[in-house]
């Protein structure tokens, strides 16, 4: 009896002593970088950098009182104003606010920076070809409703691509009733317009 009293008294005394003491832990390494190393994160690529650049996909004339005349090409959406900054910018005769800088320019088009005091005169065409330039027509000579793309094309303000443009307007269409009725053909601006209306007959 007093050796089961003096067993359970020792296994109460170990059970309080594990409660106060009780076994460490063992440590556990992880499992995203060996033990002993610095965990580095993994860096990200460029996305900017990674991004291929647009190829041009518009070529415009550049011509008049600009630095370097000349063919340049822009990207869709680009405005006249970055043509004009690779021709060079205006030149020192430049009426910079006769040309709208915030127009959108198409395929083909001319952009033509007028000198300081220049009126709607004579002047040859800025059609970059091989052949000789071709004159620009009288005023009030142009037809809309029957010149030929060549005609209307040496129009200050229409050009090559807008003048295609009138042509297939005009037969999906029908004729012009008013020049104002050519700002519905694309790329045709105010601007444009008004360069062009001195030489065009009102229908």
């Amino acid at each position: 009896m007093i050796v089961r009293i003096a067993v359970l008294a020792a296994l109460a005394g170990l059970a309080v002593f594990l409660l106060r003491h009780p076994a460490p832990r063992p440590a556990v390494e992880s499992a995203s970088a060996p033990a002993g190393s610095a965990f580095t994160p993994r860096p990200r690529g460029n996305r900017l950098g990674a991004r291929a650049e647009r190829a041009p996909d518009l070529v415009v004339y550049v011509a008049g009182a600009v630095r370097t005349p000349g063919l340049y090409h822009l990207h869709d959406g680009d405005r006249a104003a970055r043509a004009v900054a690779l021709a060079g910018g205006f030149g020192a005769s430049a009426d910079a606010a006769a040309v709208n800088l915030a127009a959108r320019p198409s395929d083909g088009d001319e952009i033509y920076v007028p000198v300081a005091g220049e009126t709607a005169r004579a002047r040859p065409s800025t059609h970059r070809s091989g052949r000789r330039a071709r004159a620009t027509p009288a005023p009030g000579s142009v037809d809309v409703n029957r010149a030929g793309a060549g005609a209307l094309a040496a129009v200050p303000g229409i050009g090559r691509a807008v003048a295609e443009r009138i042509l297939q307007l005009r037969e999906r269409e029908g004729g012009f009733s008013s020049l104002d009725q050519l700002l519905d053909v694309a790329g045709m601006t105010q601007t444009r317009l008004e360069r062009a209306r001195p030489y065009l007959r009102e229908p």
